[in-house]
């Protein structure tokens, strides 16, 4: 519950602003403005099953963990080439 409080804190901080978050068939556009990839990573990852070595990207930016979303950023989560399912 305070980690929800705390993202919402963030979003309000960011003015509410909306980012979009993609992996595979799942797209949800939201407030992640002020959240950084890790938070949502945590927020998704098992929702969507996001695998632990999936990489972030921005465009063709890989983005660090700690990188803080902007208003209006797409954000997709990628595997590597040829890597599907569990190893």
């Amino acid at each position: 519950m305070a980690d929800n409080q705390g993202q919402q804190a963030k979003a309000k901080a960011a003015g509410g602003a909306m980012a979009n978050v993609r992996y595979g068939v799942y797209n949800q556009p939201g407030p992640y403005a002020g959240q950084t990839i890790g938070e949502i990573r945590n927020q998704l990852g098992n929702l969507w099953n996001i695998p632990g070595d999936a990489q972030a990207y921005k465009g063709k930016e890989q983005l660090a963990a700690d990188y803080q979303v902007q208003p209006g950023d797409h954000i997709e989560f990628h595997r590597k080439m040829g890597e599907k399912g569990s190893k």
